[in-house]
């Protein structure tokens, strides 16, 4: 069901967000999945602008000038890309894309680094400009996470990001959303589609639904 995605409204719709931004955009990506992830981003950044965050856009410096770039790969240096820092009642955090995060159950005396790159992440204000291609933030500066997919949902799908959820913030699965709770000053981590949600995916977003868990799954019928 990519074909339900319209990358070039998207791209105009993302260059128009952007501008607002006040950043000039080269690229959002040739290919549709990478623009899918920019959208996300950037869907990102408007969550926490409805939230009443004021957020601004870092981007590199390239022969002396600033240069918005995303990170459309699991490889490269975060200094080198371009992130948003928002700020709120005496408050930061960062949204940054792809950016490599140790997982929860992580213990440096581990003979080999345990980290998943997220294609949205929500962090603390934490500097990472020093951080080598293979570096990972420390899972408690990990504040909340998104997965970008360009395709349709299946059951399989929605169980791995529930996967995911446990790595990186296994809290949130165990969160009830009852009658006291209420949405914080952070999103909660969530899966967000291109295509739509099949029988068996739309079965076991019930079925989280119903067990109230604090995650949200996002699809062409319900955008982010």
């Amino acid at each position: 069901m990519g074909y339900l995605f319209d990358q070039k409204k998207c791209q105009s719709d993302l260059k128009n967000f952007f501008a607002k931004e006040k950043v000039s955009i080269n690229s959002l990506g040739s290919k549709v999945n990478q623009t899918f992830e920019a959208n996300v981003f950037a869907a990102t950044i408007r969550w926490y602008e409805s939230k009443g965050w004021r957020t601004t856009i870092v981007s590199p410096f390239v022969n002396g000038n600033s240069q918005f770039k995303l990170k459309f790969n699991t490889r490269g240096r975060p200094s080198n890309y371009s992130y948003a820092v928002c700020e709120k009642n005496g408050e930061r955090c960062q949204i940054r894309h792809q950016l490599r995060v140790s997982t929860s159950s992580f213990n440096p005396t581990n003979s080999k680094p345990a980290n998943i790159c997220c294609d949205v992440a929500v962090t603390r204000d934490v500097d990472v400009d020093f951080y080598g291609t293979g570096d990972a933030l420390p899972n408690g500066d990990l504040i909340s996470f998104a997965e970008a997919k360009h395709m349709s949902a299946f059951a399989e799908l929605v169980a791995s990001f529930v996967g995911l959820v446990h790595e990186l913030k296994p809290a949130h699965l165990k969160k009830v959303r009852n009658r006291r709770w209420k949405l914080g000053d952070h999103i909660p981590p969530f899966l967000s589609l291109s295509g739509t949600m099949q029988g068996t995916a739309t079965g076991l977003a019930e079925t989280i639904e119903h067990r109230k868990i604090d995650i949200d799954i996002y699809s062409f019928d319900n955008p982010v």
